[in-house]
C-alpha cells in the first residue's frame, strides 16, 4: 500500500513536470519505482546532456537520483518506503528546480 501511495505522488508530480518541461519524454514505472526519460524537445531522441545537468543539479542540492538507460538519458527514482510525504514532495521540488535551471 505504501509503495502505491508513493507511486501516486511520483506519477502525479512527474507527469506535471512532463507537461511543463518538454525535455521529459516519458514517465514510467510501477509502485514506488519510477523513471523519467529525457529527450531532445520535440523529438524522441535521447538527451544525455540534459540528464547529466539535471543529475548534477540534484546532487549539488542534496537529492540523490539514479541514472539508467541504454542511452544514458533516464533518471530513476527508488525512494524508501519509509520516506515521509513531506520529504518526497521536497525532493520533487528540487527536481523541478533542476529542470527550470536547464
Amino acid at each position: 500500500d505504501r509503495a502505491a501511495h508513493i507511486g501516486s505522488i511520483l506519477f502525479e508530480t512527474l507527469n506535471g513536470l512532463k507537461a511543463k518541461y518538454p525535455v521529459i519524454g516519458d514517465v514510467r514505472g510501477r509502485g514506488a519505482m519510477v523513471a523519467i526519460e529525457l529527450v531532445k524537445p520535440g523529438t524522441k531522441d535521447p538527451n544525455p546532456e540534459a540528464m547529466a545537468k539535471v543529475v548534477k543539479y540534484c546532487h549539488s542540492h542534496g537529492l540523490l537520483v539514479l541514472t539508467a538507460g541504454t542511452y544514458a538519458n533516464v533518471i530513476r527514482f527508488l525512494p524508501p518506503l519509509v520516506i515521509s510525504d513531506e520529504l518526497l514532495v521536497d525532493a520533487l521540488g528540487v527536481l523541478d528546480q533542476a529542470f527550470a535551471a536547464l
